[in-house]
């Protein structure tokens, strides 16, 4: 590839190519703007540190603006980066904008429930804290509180077509179904809490476009929460 391209197809909105402007790359559609990152004064050739995106995703700037990247997960944005419009459609239970992951846990989780896996979040830590109030929010805020959580396990989240699936040491399975009266995003987590349980269910360490995402996606499939909204 031309050293002016960085990748043929912007990997936020696949719908022009990554090319250099200045000592910067920039897709000229959603106004994805990366940066070699510097180290020992000479521009790393894997590492990328995302300066802006367009006024179309203001959900997702705090989660990768002004975020180091590697070059693999900068080609990977677009499974978590939507605009906001997007997930306002996903929240509101359409989900043609979904990009479902394709990597080899999905497809694993798949043939073991025989379930589509539409979102995948890794490295997550899960934990029953403080019961949060019927609704939804979508909109990432503050972080999620520290006191009163009691850690459990660490894994993988996966969003599929009925259910989050958290596979650790054992199967953490929630449901969306009416039982499921709250979702909250923060900027560093997700929380959903089911009728009748003195406790939600935390998980913790993902960014805040993330759980804008998951948070949107529980939302448009839950029945209690559409009705809610």
């Amino acid at each position: 590839m031309a050293d002016d391209v960085l990748f043929a197809s912007c990997p936020v909105c696949e719908q022009a190519p990554l090319a250099r402007t200045g000592g910067e790359f920039q897709c000229d559609h959603c106004r994805l703007t990366v940066k070699p990152r510097a180290f020992l004064w000479r521009k790393s050739s894997d590492r990328y540190v995302v300066r802006d995106i367009g006024e179309a995703y203001r959900l997702a700037r705090p989660g990768i603006v002004n975020r180091t990247f590697s070059r693999a997960a900068l080609q990977r944005l677009g499974e978590h980066v939507y605009p906001d419009a997007a997930l306002a459609s996903i929240a509101a239970g359409e989900f043609d904008a979904i990009r479902p992951p394709s990597n080899t846990l999905a497809q694993i989780l798949l043939e073991q429930l025989h379930e589509t896996v539409f979102i995948q979040v890794n490295q997550l830590r899960r934990a029953h804290g403080p019961v949060i109030e019927a609704g939804a929010s979508r909109f990432p805020q503050g972080t999620v509180p520290r006191s009163g959580l009691t850690w459990k396990d660490r894994g993988n989240l996966f969003l599929t077509n009925a259910r989050l699936v958290f596979p650790s040491n054992t199967f953490t399975f929630i449901r969306m179904d009416r039982k499921l009266i709250a979702v909250r995003a923060f900027e560093d987590g997700l929380a959903v809490q089911r009728k009748g349980e003195r406790f939600a269910t935390y998980f913790v360490g993902c960014r805040a476009h993330q759980a804008a995402l998951m948070a949107a996606y529980i939302q448009g499939k839950s029945p209690a929460l559409q009705e809610a909204a």
